[in-house]
Formats: structure tokens, C-alpha cells, sequence
């Protein structure tokens, strides 16, 4: 009879994200994995005092390292230093079909728009597609950017970030979703919280509320604006 090590709870899993700034204590890159530097096959444990958050590049670095510099990076992480998060989302996605908040936008570059600002938009580069986003708080504070897939924000500003496959998700609080983009399916999901000019516009799985109101089901195609708020 095989054995299979127990999943890591998601409750460590995202403290030893938040003290490594949302990324490898190494070299800052989002998408992690959790290394024991205290070894499972040596003692059978989840405490995120013995363990870390790094890359998938980075670990078998850690592996070949003494426990005292594991211990070193991890309490000297590369993000926190830097006080901010930057790294490349991975997908592969060759169209710009994408349900925002329940409703359908093709071949749409900019989804939503406050004034002339561009909250979410997309396009199309060497067959695949760029997403770019600009998440302001209530205050009208930039707080989180994606710039053609590039995501960026400072660490004070987020209280989760996580990265796994085709799926990046970044909260402001316990259970509250700022952003979630999903690129598992054909028709890539975009959830989360927006404001423009003081006002909040909820981006649900099925439906968007915005002004009030709800629009749901919708397919825009082939506009250059899909929604124009102000």
C-alpha cells in the first residue's frame, strides 16, 4: 500500500506566502511551492517556522543548501527587501475571448474604461494574449497593476497573492477577492473588486453590478470599448 503525503493546509501555504512577500525568498518569482528545511522524511510536519516559499526553479537550490542559509533567506526574503511584487503571469491563451463578471467580451481590447483610463484590457501579441489591469482602491490609489501580464504592487497593498497554474489570485482581505483571473478554460475568467470614481463594481462568476445595477449574459463583440463608465 502506497503512501501519500497529506496536501499542505492552505492556511500555512498562505502564511509562508505573506512573510515572503508573494514570491520565491530567492529570486521573487509568484508561482511557489513549499519547501520542508526541516525534512518531511525526518519529521512529518506543516510548521511554516521550518519551511519556505519558493520557485519551482529555486528549489532544488534549497535542497543543496544548509539549514542555516535556508533559514537565512527565508528570513531575509527577496520581495519584502525590495518592499514590492513583480513577476510575469503564465498562461497560454491565443485569443482575446474572456468572460469579465459573467458577460462575454471578443475581440474587445478594452473591456472596461473609467474616463479614459482602462481598467481591464487585452490584446494580442506573437499569437498570445496580454492582459493588462489597473485595481484602485476606494480613495482612487493605484494599488495593483497588471501591464500586459505583468503584474506589479506594492506589499502593503495586498493581503494575499497567489499563483498557480493558469490561475492568479490576489486578495485585499480574508475572503475578499480584488482580483482572480483564471485562463484554465478556453474563455479565460476574469472576478474580483473594482472602483471607479468612488464607486464599486462587483465582477461576479455570473453577473457584474455596477451603478445599481446588474448586466449578465451579455457578449460584446468587436467594439473598441466594451463597458464606459464616466
Amino acid at each position: 500500500m502506497s503512501y501519500r503525503r497529506p496536501a499542505i493546509p492552505s492556511a500555512v501555504e498562505r502564511e509562508l506566502r505573506q512573510e515572503a512577500g508573494f514570491g520565491c525568498v530567492r529570486c521573487g518569482h509568484p508561482y511557489l511551492e513549499y519547501h520542508h528545511i526541516v525534512p518531511w522524511h525526518e519529521e512529518p510536519h506543516f510548521r511554516p517556522a521550518d519551511m519556505v516559499a519558493v520557485c519551482g526553479n529555486c528549489h532544488g537550490f534549497f535542497e543543496t543548501q544548509g539549514r542555516d542559509r535556508q533559514y537565512g533567506f527565508k528570513a531575509s526574503a527577496k520581495n519584502m527587501r525590495d518592499g514590492e511584487v513583480k513577476g510575469k503571469l503564465e498562461y497560454d491563451k491565443r485569443d482575446i475571448v474572456f468572460r469579465v463578471g459573467g458577460n462575454w467580451f471578443e475581440n474587445t481590447p478594452t473591456i472596461i474604461q473609467f474616463r479614459d483610463v482602462p481598467l481591464i484590457s487585452c490584446r494580442l501579441r506573437d499569437d498570445q494574449a496580454l492582459v493588462s489591469m489597473n485595481l484602485f482602491n476606494q480613495y482612487g490609489r493605484l494599488v495593483l497593476q497588471v501591464k500586459e501580464s505583468e503584474v506589479t504592487f506594492r506589499i502593503g497593498d495586498m493581503w494575499d497573492f497567489e499563483c498557480r497554474r493558469n490561475v492568479a489570485i490576489a486578495r485585499s482581505g480574508p475572503r475578499e477577492i480584488a482580483m482572480k483571473l483564471d485562463f484554465s478554460e478556453p474563455d479565460a475568467k476574469i472576478e474580483g473588486r473594482l472602483w471607479a470614481g468612488g464607486q464599486q463594481i462587483l465582477l461576479h462568476p455570473e453577473h457584474t453590478n455596477l451603478a445599481g445595477g446588474t448586466i449578465r449574459n451579455c457578449r460584446m463583440r468587436n467594439g473598441r470599448v466594451g463597458i464606459q463608465i464616466g
